[in-house]
């Protein structure tokens, strides 16, 4: 009985700390990333460009400026300015730092619309 309670614990303190071990690298958001965009029923597609140092990261969409802050390994909370007004976004990257997804909105509202992006890997 003794041997079997030990395997078990055993066990569990294995699968525990074999867990730990699997868990993703921290995300760079640093590169290029083809977004698509939506406001309501419209569609927007577009490429924006990161640059991540330490927790901050600077980005641009056309004239658009993004600040952001890395606030977990996977998620990034950030401040859009530009043409067309300012606000914010919650960005969402996958475990291996390959694609994104997210909300937007207006300084003060809820969320406008979603938003989901790919990684480019060898921009032109």
């Amino acid at each position: 009985m003794t041997r079997r309670v030990f395997a078990s614990l055993s066990l569990v303190a294995f699968a525990g700390l074999s867990a730990m071990v699997v868990q993703a690298a921290p995300v760079n958001a640093t590169g290029h990333w083809n977004v698509q965009l939506t406001n309501g029923a419209e569609l927007y597609t577009g490429v924006v460009t990161f640059n991540q140092v330490g927790q901050t990261v600077i980005g641009h969409a056309g004239k658009t400026t993004i600040n952001g802050t890395m606030v977990s390994d996977t998620k990034m909370n950030a401040t859009w300015n530009g043409p067309k007004g300012a606000g914010w976004l919650t960005i969402y990257f996958g475990p291996a730092g390959n694609s994104l997804q997210g909300d937007w909105g207006f300084n003060g509202r809820k969320s406008n619309g979603s938003f989901v992006g790919k990684r480019v890997v060898n921009p032109m």
